[in-house]
């Protein structure tokens, strides 16, 4: 048995802090346009500037140290509750090594999912990347020896539900440029691109 330590972005703070901080930046848009008028340059530059403030005083806690332990059938995880998980429960897995860190996604016979991420902005993801690497040959080797069918996911817009979020995230963006003036129209602006970019990767 092998053990692993790394460090892992605490995915659920991470969207809180994210959620908050963009809650900021609109609430302290509507509050400066009603204050202020027709200043729509200062009202976004200063409201931008204090949801980045409190994002930063607030992200160490996004990051968690996690341990894993790996065997030829089974993989341990404390991330912090400890998890076993057995390669013949397993349905599918996928690791997603991009610029911004990497995605792991373990999927179960039972329909349940285990899901992990580092981000580098916020964690050293080398110790991730080794434990991942030596995963990936323990799994290769149980499906070798067991005919065990477990899928390698390549990217995570091959699961038949990827469509589906793709449409709500289309909905969205359009509902924000029907409805949303500026300053807000900046929201639906900045999501265009990653919707048209994730639209090409899944067909």
């Amino acid at each position: 048995m092998k053990e692993y330590d790394f460090e892992y972005t605490k995915q659920g703070i991470a969207y809180a802090l994210f959620f908050t901080s963009f809650a900021t930046i609109v609430a302290s848009s509507l509050v400066l346009s009603k204050l202020i008028g027709n200043y729509i340059f200062f009202d976004v530059i200063f409201s931008i500037a204090l949801g980045v403030v409190f994002f930063l005083l607030t992200k160490q806690r996004i990051k968690k140290i996690g341990r894993a332990r790996l065997t030829d059938r089974e993989i341990i995880l404390e991330l912090p509750d400890t998890e076993t998980l057995c390669f013949n429960s397993l349905k599918y897995y996928y690791v997603y090594n991009g610029k911004n860190g990497i995605v792991f996604t373990l999927g179960l016979s039972d329909g349940t999912k285990v899901k992990m991420s580092a981000n580098n902005n916020f964690c050293d993801i080398e110790p991730l990347k080794l434990f991942l690497t030596d995963f990936e040959s323990a799994i290769d080797r149980y499906n070798t020896q067991n005919q065990a069918g477990i899928v390698h996911l390549t990217s995570i817009l091959a699961r038949k539900n990827a469509v589906y979020i793709l449409l709500v995230l289309t909905t969205l963006t359009i509902t924000g440029y029907v409805f949303m003036k500026m300053p807000l129209m900046c929201v639906p602006i900045g999501f265009t691109l990653p919707v048209i970019i994730n639209w090409i990767r899944y067909f």
